[in-house]
């Protein structure tokens, strides 16, 4: 059976055949009424069994020919020839994000050793000349307003005292820790006698900040 076959051309039962003052008992005057709505009803049914058989069919036609697998050796020509270009430009696309991607990271890493090397040349060597008389009491510190990284002491003029010999100049670093001399918080420190603090002899001291 078709869905042809559940058509209806006309009701079989319709109102406007009744005679304009209907001589019928009323469960058949009812009956009447709802003849039509009846046949509409049924039709309507019999199309959805129809449909329901026909889609199950499809579905076992797909079934059987696909068994579960589209290849795209099914497709026409035409269609696999879009598949294919798009998919191409799918992969293109995404290669292309890859790479910006790939750079843009490089870009970033490179801003930011530039950024380093920018920091660190801006930074300038800051020094501090002073001077002090020795007392030669030890340890001494010497304040020089901040904590320096390195410090180099020279006495004014050369004198002998003995064995001992002032002409020579004591470099001290920042992190080294001799029995002569180390740097210390705000200043250096003179741990040995020897090192320049003689008594009553002037000293020039070079800070480096």
């Amino acid at each position: 059976m078709s869905f042809s076959d559940h058509k209806i051309t006309a009701f079989i039962h319709k109102i406007a055949d009744l005679p304009d003052q209907p001589n019928l008992p009323a469960d058949e005057l009812k009956a009447r009424f709802d003849a039509c709505p009846e046949e509409l009803r049924v039709a309507h049914n019999a199309l959805c069994d129809e449909a329901n058989r026909l889609d199950e069919r499809v579905s076992g036609i797909i079934g059987q020919t696909f068994d579960g697998v589209i290849e795209k050796s099914m497709f026409s020509e035409s269609l696999t020839a879009e598949l294919d270009a798009k998919a191409t430009q799918t992969a293109l696309t995404e290669q292309l994000a890859a790479e910006a991607a790939a750079r843009e990271a490089e870009y970033d890493a490179l801003d930011s050793r530039i950024d380093s090397v920018s920091s660190t040349a801006t930074q300038k060597c800051q020094m501090y000349i002073g001077t002090y008389t020795g007392d030669g009491i030890y340890p001494r510190t010497i304040y020089t307003g901040y904590t320096p990284k390195a410090v180099i002491v020279a006495p004014q003029a050369c004198m002998s005292y003995g064995e001992y010999n002032t002409c020579g100049a004591l470099i001290t670093q920042d992190g080294s820790d001799s029995k002569f001399s180390r740097i210390v918080s705000g200043g250096f420190e003179l741990k040995y006698i020897g090192n320049p603090n003689y008594k009553g002899l002037a000293y020039y001291y070079l800070a480096l900040r």
